[in-house]
Parts: structure tokens; C-alpha cells; sequence
């Protein structure tokens, strides 16, 4: 498979929420992902997270993918649902060795989860 193969069935895995489908295209050693909110060496320990985060996930709209060589970036729109369904923009770039992703970076704008976390009233506490 072509790294953007790679990429695109790891993103139809995660988008049918087939976790251990997704997890068999990262790499077993050497996975780094990395995002405004996380940051994960260990791609079972990012699939964990992933199964009990992307529960929100209602489907992923792919707007382009750029490939040079090894590297896949694609600018993705994911649908999610909260509270209200929402769309969050996204960009992620992947690298590819030996038929699997070694390395994951996204970024998007985190203003929709700041919903989930919102941050402490000094003046309350």
C-alpha cells in the first residue's frame, strides 16, 4: 500500500470507530502523535485514548490530501457532536515507514473543547 492508502484506511478505521482496525496501521515501536490537546509515544496507549475520546465522532469529511514521499497531510473536517453537532476543521501530517504511520501531527483550533473543560473562576475559589 501507498503511505496515502495507509493513511486513508487508518481514517476510514477511525471513522467507523474500528478501533483495533485502526491501530494495525501505526507502528508497533517509534509511534509518536502529537496535537494541541495530547500527546501520546505509544500507539496503544493512543488507541486506548482514542476508543474512549472519539465516542463525539460522527463522521470525517476529507476537503485534500497533499503526499510527498513518505508524508501524508490531509486537511480533514470532522463531524462531532457535544452538546450541539458541530464541525472542527483539521490538519494532520502523517509519515509512513515500512506500510505503517510512525508519526502523527494535528493541529486544530481547541475553542470547542474548552466547552468540555472550562476553565476555574479564580474570584470563586
Amino acid at each position: 500500500m501507498q503511505p496515502n492508502e495507509i493513511v486513508d484506511a487508518y481514517l476510514d478505521a477511525i471513522a467507523s470507530h474500528d478501533y483495533d482496525g485502526a491501530r494495525r496501521y501505526l507502528a508497533d515501536t517509534g509511534f509518536s502523535y502529537e496535537s494541541p490537546i495530547a500527546r501520546f509515544d505509544s500507539a496503544d496507549a493512543f488507541m486506548e485514548h482514542s476508543a474512549l475520546t472519539m465516542g463525539i465522532l460522527q463522521g470525517i469529511e476529507r476537503l485534500k490530501t497533499f503526499v510527498d514521499g513518505p508524508d501524508v497531510c490531509s486537511f480533514l473536517v470532522l463531524r462531532i457532536q457535544i452538546s450541539d453537532k458541530q464541525r472542527v476543521k483539521l490538519v494532520t501530517w502523517s509519515h509512513v515507514e515500512q506500510g505503517r504511520i510512525r508519526r502523527m501531527e494535528v493541529l486544530f483550533d481547541t475553542r470547542i473543547y474548552q466547552t468540555l473543560f472550562p476553565a476555574e473562576d479564580s474570584a470563586s475559589g
